[in-house]
This record gives C-alpha cells, sequence and structure tokens, in this order.
C-alpha cells in the first residue's frame, strides 16, 4: 500500500484517500471478493457492471492458460489468428443473426475505444461530421468517447477531497458533438410527467420531438450518428417503452445513423442479450459497441458490430486503423470461452428470471422505507431513486445527476446506504449521488440476492432517519 500511495496515480483517490477506500483484494471467485484483511463481500456491482458471467470462471480462466501456451502476441494486418474467425462468427450468426441487421465485427480493447471507432465509422459512412448525444450519457473517458459523456460524477476534471469546485479538462468539450435531452420519466429535465406527457395527436415523447428539432436546427445533413445507451449505465435510468421505437423511426427519416452502446446493456445484462431487443420494439442499431460482457472483465475487450451496408463499404475499402491490441489472440481465446458459457450456461435466460425477483424484493423495499422514491430497471440493471420527500420526489442532493465527485462525497445518500450495507458484507455503489446502482453477475442466485437484499434493507433504515 505505501507503494501504491508513493508510485501508482490512482483514477479516482487523492494519496490521502487511497489507504482509506482502497483494500486489497487478494482473489476472487464468483460472485465474491476476499479482501486481505479476511474480508468477503459479496460483489452487487459485477465488477464495473462487466461481469456477466461472475467475476471468475473457470471455462474462461482455462481458455487463457490454453491460448497463451501457443501465444504471447502476433499482429492482426499479417497474420491472421485461430481465435478471432470463431469470436466473430459466434457473435455475428450464432446470436446477432436472427435479427438479420448485422454484416461484421471488429474487436479492439475497451468501450471507450469501441465508441472511438463507432464514431469514425459513422463519419466515414455517411461524409457527415456531427454526433449528437444526450444528457446524462456514459460512452467513455476518451476525446471522442468523453465529449459524447455527459454525467457529471464521471466527466474529465480536476476535484479535491478537502475543498469544493472542480478543474474540467480544458478542451474537452470537441467540436462536432451536440446535446439533447435525455429520458428519466422520473425527474423529466422538460418538466412533463409520464405518460400524460404524450402528444395527443401521434403519441410521441416531448423528449423525441424536441431531439428532432434540435436536429433540425443543427441541420439533419451534417449529423452523421446519434449514440446513445438503451438504459442509462451508470446514471442508471430505463427508457419509457414508446422511447426507442420512436427517436430511430426519426432518426431513419434524415438518413442519420444510431449508434447502440451496448458497452454495459449487453450480453444479458437486461435480461436479453442485447438492450436493443428489450426496449428497441424492432428497432436495429446500425452500429453497435460492446465491451465488459463481451469477456466478462476477465482481459480488455471490445467490439464494433456495424449494418450490413456499413460492412459492405468496410469489406470492399482499405480503412487505416490498426490497433496494437486488436484482435489480441488470447483475449479472443477468453471471448470465446465466454461466450460459449453464456450460451451453455443460459445465463441470459437467468438474468431475466432473477430480474424478475429483484423487481419483486425492491417492491417490498419501497413499501416499507421512506427513502425510495422510486426503482427501475430488468434484468441484472437496477436503479433504486433515494429521497428525501418521496412525496414531492425531493432528493438528498440538488445537483442530481448534474453532481460531480467533489470533496463531500461521503455525504451522498447512496454513499450512506453503501457504507452500512458494507457491514453485513455486501458491496453496493451508485455513481450518483441519489441512484443506488444493482447490478449483480447475471449468473446470481435468488438466495445471494436475499443476502444483498438484507444488507440494503440495513442501509435504507439507515437513510430512513434523514427523511422528512
Amino acid at each position: 500500500m505505501e507503494w501504491e500511495k508513493k508510485y501508482f496515480l490512482n483514477p479516482l483517490l487523492t494519496v490521502e484517500e487511497v489507504p482509506i477506500a482502497r483494500k486489497i483484494a487478494e482473489k476472487v471467485d464468483q460472485h465474491f471478493i476476499y479482501l486481505s484483511d479476511g474480508t468477503k463481500l459479496l460483489d452487487m456491482v459485477s465488477g464495473y457492471y462487466s461481469c456477466n458471467v461472475g467475476l471468475k470462471h473457470p471455462k474462461i480462466s482455462q481458455a487463457i492458460r490454453e491460448a497463451t501456451e501457443d501465444f504471447g502476441f502476433v499482429g492482426e494486418v499479417c497474420f491472421a489468428n485461430p481465435y478471432t474467425p470463431i469470436a466473430a462468427k459466434i457473435l455475428v450468426e450464432d446470436i446477432l443473426g436472427p435479427d438479420k441487421w448485422c454484416g461484421g465485427v471488429r474487436f479492439v480493447s475497451t468501450g471507450s475505444e469501441a465508441v472511438e471507432m463507432a464514431l469514425q465509422v459513422a463519419k466515414l459512412y455517411t461524409n457527415r461530421p456531427n454526433i449528437i448525444t444526450r444528457q446524462w450519457a456514459y460512452h467513455g473517458w476518451t476525446l471522442g468517447s468523453g465529449a459524447c459523456s455527459r454525467l457529471r460524477s464521471v466527466a474529465r476534471y480536476l476535484s479535491s477531497a478537502t475543498e469544493p469546485g472542480y478543474q474540467p479538462l480544458p478542451g474537452a468539450d470537441v467540436p462536432g458533438v451536440f446535446v439533447v435531452p435525455g429520458h428519466n420519466c422520473y425527474r423529466c429535465s422538460l418538466g412533463h410527467k409520464y405518460p400524460d406527457c404524450k402528444n395527443k395527436g401521434d403519441g410521441t415523447l416531448p423528449c423525441v420531438s424536441l431531439t428532432e428539432s434540435m436536429i433540425l436546427s443543427i441541420g439533419a445533413e451534417t449529423v452523421a450518428a446519434m449514440i446513445t445507451e438503451i438504459a442509462y449505465g451508470a446514471s442508471n435510468i430505463a427508457p419509457a417503452p414508446e422511447y426507442y421505437p420512436q427517436l430511430v423511426k426519426m432518426l431513419k427519416k434524415y438518413g442519420i445513423l444510431w449508434i447502440d452502446d451496448e458497452v454495459i446493456c449487453g450480453f444479458g445484462r437486461l435480461g436479453a442479450w442485447f438492450g436493443y431487443q428489450k426496449y428497441g420494439g424492432g428497432a436495429k442499431p446500425d452500429i453497435m459497441t460492446m465491451a465488459k460482457g463481451l469477456i466478462s472483465s476477465q482481459l480488455p475487450a471490445g467490439g464494433v458490430a456495424v449494418s450490413k451496408e456499413i460492412a459492405q463499404l468496410l469489406n470492399t475499402h482499405r480503412w487505416t486503423s490498426v490497433p496494437t491490441f486488436s484482435e489480441h489472440p488470447v483475449v479472443m481465446a477468453a471471448v470465446i470461452a465466454n461466450l460459449e458459457v453464456l450460451i451453455e450456461e443460459k445465463v441470459i435466460e437467468n438474468s431475466a428470471k432473477i430480474g424478475e425477483y429483484i423487481s419483486k424484493k425492491l417492491a417490498e423495499l419501497q413499501e416499507k422505507h421512506k427513502c425510495i422514491g422510486y426503482f427501475s430497471g430488468s434484468g441484472c440493471l437496477w436503479n433504486v431513486e433515494l429521497v428525501k420527500n418521496k412525496a414531492k420526489q425531493e432528493p438528498f442532493v440538488a445537483e442530481d445527476r448534474g453532481a460531480i465527485l467533489g470533496h463531500n462525497i461521503a455525504n451522498w445518500p447512496v454513499n450512506i446506504v453503501g457504507a452500512k450495507a458494507l457491514e453485513k458484507g455486501v458491496l453496493f455503489e451508485g455513481f450518483q449521488p441519489n441512484c443506488m446502482n444493482i447490478s449483480p453477475n447475471c449468473t446470481i442466485t435468488p438466495e445471494l440476492v436475499d443476502i444483498a437484499m438484507d444488507a440494503l434493507d440495513y442501509g435504507l433504515t439507515e437513510l430512513d432517519k434523514m427523511c422528512d
């Protein structure tokens, strides 16, 4: 720990906070983290909403060991490896094939890198310069993906652990990225109440209508794509059922591509293979990003799937884009193993079933606790809105999803609840002050959910004392 303080540049903690907030993990199994002091924690965060088949899976570990017998590294330009075509075939034909839209996949190393590639593909295909993103979005931390990210708590800035205020990254708002309203039916930024908000004539949601108006003011002919998370991951918001069918129909009217960011929502997280299958109402992406659940975070991996039309362009033209670690052979072996586990162990089906159980348990907690204003989600991605006054929907922290990771985050309600749950051996997290995230591994059992909900109940009881 002394060496970590002295030599390692931590992404979220000051050097003084490291010994307090950052514990040493000695090992993991599928659902638990084992710390050096003997503590055993049930992980209800799934890494970073990313270990869909568990924090560690023996089949993936075995695939990695076997691949390292033959490979350290081989570059992708001059040499094919035995694993990439298999992984691509499973994705394009076996998993995405029934939806009949995907023409091919390209592999990279992270979700941020996948978004960067998707943005470039969209601009190359349309020959248009502009991108539309939304309030509260999180798409990554690199220049392009970061410009599309509008969640302040994970934005790029410097802040102090002891003093208020922050310093944004200069130049982070790159040209050509425009922000439109997001969807949040519990606390609508446009001041509406769902479902009364829908247009009386054609049922259009006001957030979709305003998105169209803003696109027209920019010039629809200049917009290459709109990027969205199907369900907000770090912001924890599930969409209204009408949202994506209406949004994608509108985008197609203007020839604007839909980039579906499935880095969090894909591979069973929402109780379906991909989020568009859960909430799209039949709408299909033009470009889809993936990472996290693609390999259950056992190694770094990401990818970009494109429509048949876009694949035709990329297959018949040279596009000079050669990330060093794309389709790394050892990583591709792990991707294959992960996909096989998802299929063979019926992980997607388990996620859908356990989501129904989590919903039932959250409904019981909402009835019991004054501090739960609302909950939403599906599969293994849920949000609990923590409120000071349930009748008024009043958040504890007024900035809500506009808050930054400032000096007073220990007073955030999510951290108060999370600290109490840790006393019971369960790890919960939330990236905004008023929103508790519940995102277990997609292989979790009802028995483990019960343990987690008991700990959450304990934490919520503490927060109830602060309610009006």
